[in-house]
């Protein structure tokens, strides 16, 4: 690495809430071979989270990192990851999630890339980041307070510029679905909430004056530029109801000018919020159909959701299970305190939230998560559970049988991998717009070929409706988006595959590297930039292992894609994909092929060195990428082929 660091603050604070003890972990000792956010929180947890941990007990990490890009001008890198075990899936595992808004700048601004959190408080408690320091201190005045409730006293506290992360309510009470919240509407799922509430701590609170350095300043400010340039294309948005809610500006996270999904809405009657992409729409289709609800009552949920930190993916599956169970007798109004009636209404989403945070009657069965909920409340709830709804996130978005480079995508991850997903669905989309406006999209069918071919590695990869070309397609996808998720760089915007202002309208994959090399001096290109992702996904892969996960047997996405037909999504009403040429294909009433997927699985598992026999690591891939301690711990419990 470089002698001077650029990039990095290049510290991480280590806080053990049991002992009160606080120390340093230099950021260098991993920055190397992990770069930052998802790659050094994955590494963190591979040293200190042992499979026999739980999600809820001191020992477990909530691992916060941001990237080298970040606080330094470079457009979209204002995220952060979060890493730790999660009490959302069953079984608990390792999970990860994406943050963004203002918390991880400021981080870096007072002297740290990241903090790992071990133990539990004896009390209630909050961490403060100042200027080269860290400190814990006595949250009482926060705990029971919602988020927004939170925002106002820590601003009370110590003025209008600290951010921050927290939980609400739900995340104290130990909900398994709680999320965790900055002060800018950012939310991770995967019960990050719950973990934080476990350990006692209520925020984690920065304020920062400095900023870390840059290698080459005039050089990051021309691809600055460029960037900004090549992305402004029309922000791509949902198809919203007039009478409910409609867009208004963007509402940008620190140092960003690049067009995303986040912005500004207004209702009818004058409400603002900032929203995004899901968590937007969540309760709208309910809204919509009752007669006396508005735009206002689908601003109030969301913002009630997070208010309480309440993962929207989760509580949209659990309204739709409770309707279902509702509608065929399984469970009655009054066994659940809910008038399941009133789905839609304002009065029953508060209702609904209130009684999960709280853990309050049927709320404390619905508290422990979908999944477990559903084995709870007997066989006939669990028939109406649908597989369309497991798991941290959606599995129906994107499906596999519909889109099949995402059905590796799918198949290799703990949770939804909404990242991934995105540089598929993102492309599909504006593909889609541009057939029925061309002035909104430059992305006819010749400019997706030609980021398929640069971005994916084939022109097959670009047709839909073969299964070639995929593998080496979700390959690159994953590398990349690790990668991306390390340096750490906002998924709606990069990579940047697509635009308005180049020539052949075809983005550039050479972008991310040529920031990286801007900001910390060290040279690298794209390939070498996605050796670093293809490192922290075999990282990843080896913690799945540890923990149980059944290589090959586990390595396929959710079986109604198998079984099921594809009849309807909203997002592709007409139901077309790219095909062999340039005109579309209907796919309605699609399933995934098994015989073809198993063909495709074992094609990626020899682009990976993995054994195809197996689906477990090759040792000689693990020490190739300069892991040979992560290859000999395998080795010894058996792992590795």
């Amino acid at each position: 690495m470089a002698a001077q660091i650029c990039g990095w603050s290049g510290r991480i604070l280590k806080v053990d809430l049991t002992s009160s003890g606080i120390r340093e972990l230099d950021t260098m000792d991993y920055a190397e071979r992990y770069l930052g956010g998802r790659g050094i929180a994955t590494r963190i947890y591979w040293e200190e989270v042992g499979p026999e941990v739980g999600a809820l007990e001191p020992e477990n990490r909530i691992i916060l990192m941001a990237g080298p890009l970040g606080a330094t001008g470079v457009q979209g890198a204002s995220r952060f990851e979060v890493v730790g075990k999660s009490p959302m899936l069953m079984p608990e595992g390792f999970c990860y999630g994406n943050l963004g808004g203002y918390f991880a700048p400021f981080l870096k601004k007072a002297g740290y890339d990241g903090i790992s959190v071990s133990g539990r408080a004896d009390r209630p408690c909050y961490i403060l980041v100042t200027d080269g320091k860290a400190e814990i201190r006595d949250a009482s005045f926060l705990w029971g307070k919602t988020v927004s409730e939170t925002r106002e006293a820590l601003r009370a506290e110590h003025g209008k510029d600290v951010h921050f992360v927290t939980t609400g309510p739900a995340g104290e009470n130990l909900c398994r679905n709680a999320t965790l919240m900055t002060d800018h509407e950012g939310s991770a799922t995967g019960g990050f909430g719950a973990v934080l509430g476990s350990k006692n701590l209520k925020a984690i609170a920065v304020l920062g004056t400095g900023r870390p350095l840059v290698a080459r300043q005039e050089e990051l400010t021309e691809i600055n530029r460029l960037s900004i340039k090549l992305s402004k294309r029309g922000t791509l948005r949902m198809p919203l109801p007039k009478k409910m809610i409609r867009y208004v500006g963007k509402a940008s996270c620190y140092q960003c000018g690049l067009d995303c999904l986040r912005g500004l809405f207004r209702t009818a009657s004058g409400k603002e919020a900032v929203r995004k992409c899901q968590s937007l729409v969540f309760y709208m289709p309910y809204a919509f159909m009752h007669p006396n609800e508005d735009g206002d009552t689908t601003l109030d949920a969301t913002a009630l959701c997070n208010d309480y930190s309440l993962c929207t993916m989760e509580m949209s599956n659990l309204i739709e299970w409770l309707a279902a169970c509702h509608r065929e007798g399984v469970l009655t109004e009054a066994q659940t305190g809910l008038a399941m009636s009133e789905v839609g209404s304002a009065a029953f989403i508060r209702r609904l939230i209130t009684l999960i945070a709280r853990r309050e009657g049927i709320g404390g069965v619905l508290a422990e998560g979908l999944l477990r909920a559903g084995e709870r409340l007997g066989p006939a709830a669990r028939a109406l559970f649908t597989e369309h709804m497991a798991g941290v996130g959606m599995t129906g978005a994107y499906a596999p049988r519909e889109y099949i480079t995402n059905a590796l995508l799918y198949a290799l991850e703990p949770r939804q991998p909404i990242g991934m997903l995105h540089e598929v669905s993102y492309m599909i989309a504006r593909w889609l717009l541009h057939r029925i406006r061309p002035d909104l999209s430059p992305t006819t069918a010749e400019v997706f070929r030609k980021a398929a071919v640069m971005f994916w590695g084939s022109d097959e990869a670009w047709d839909l409706t073969r299964y070639e070309g995929k593998a080496q397609a979700a390959v690159r996808i994953q590398d990349r988006t690790l990668m991306k998720d390390s340096l750490v760089l906002c998924d709606c915007a990069w990579p940047i595959m697509d635009s308005f202002n180049t020539p052949d309208h075809v983005g550039d994959p050479t972008l991310e590297s040529r920031l990286f090399s801007a900001v910390t001096g060290i040279d690298t290109d794209e390939p070498g930039l996605r050796q670093y992702g293809e490192r922290i996904f075999n990282l990843e892969r080896a913690i799945l292992l540890r923990e149980g996960w059944k290589a090959k047997q586990w390595d396929v996405p959710a079986e109604y894609n198998f079984t099921e037909p594809v009849e309807s999504d909203m997002l592709n009403p007409n139901l077309i994909v790219p095909g062999p040429t340039e005109e579309p294909v209907c796919i309605r009433g699609n399933v995934l092929d098994r015989k073809q997927y198993e063909k495709m699985r074992e094609e990626f598992y020899n682009l990976r060195g993995w054994n195809p026999e197996t689906g477990l690591q090759k040792k000689e891939t693990l020490v190739r990428l300069g892991m040979t301690d992560v290859a000999e711990a395998l080795d010894k419990a058996g792992l590795v082929r």
